[in-house]
């Protein structure tokens, strides 16, 4: 009968997260923030309906949108999420970036001339790899109600993991 190493029953002594900075992800570390915004124009959203084929009533159909709970056009929820593209390809972690996986929850509708935001906040950054997670927000500024002043709501939260693609070294 042959006895077990005895290193192997020591148990393991677990290292501090890592904090940052990724080099491989252009020098993201925990905590690095960004914004994103834009006005959604009625252009953008005929021209997602292009790509997409959606051609759901509520984004052009004013009479069945007003009869809805939501009460006027709404923009497709792509183009919230779409927001967050942006917001990765853009300005963190920067050009390059690709979605590994979204979490997303979406909690109220974008009209055409609100102002969208995305904001992303680093909350893990792998030790070697060009990759790194991030708590999402996006917001929208708008009249939510007719006569009313504009208001900011929350229309998605969520996480998102997030790869980098780096020129490769010549």
């Amino acid at each position: 009968m042959s006895s077990a190493d005895p290193a192997a029953k020591k148990p393991k002594i677990d290292e501090p997260p890592f904090l940052g900075p990724n080099e491989a992800l252009g020098g993201v570390s925990v905590g690095d923030e960004a914004e994103w915004e834009r006005t959604v124009l009625l252009e953008h959203v005929e021209k997602y309906s292009e790509v997409t084929g959606d051609r759901n009533p509520l984004h052009f159909d004013k009479e069945y949108a007003e009869s809805t709970v939501f009460g006027s056009l709404i923009t497709h929820g792509g183009i919230q999420a779409g927001a967050l593209n942006a917001l990765v390809a853009e300005r963190l972690p920067g050009p390059g970036s690709v979605f590994m996986q979204q979490n997303l929850k979406y909690s109220a509708p974008v009209r055409v001339g609100d102002v969208v935001k995305a904001t992303g906040k680093v909350t893990k950054v792998h030790r070697s790899k060009p990759i790194c997670n991030m708590d999402i927000t996006v917001t929208t500024t708008g009249v939510r109600e007719e006569g009313k002043p504009p208001e900011t709501v929350v229309v998605m939260t969520g996480d998102v993991a997030v790869f980098r693609a780096m020129p490769k070294s010549k």
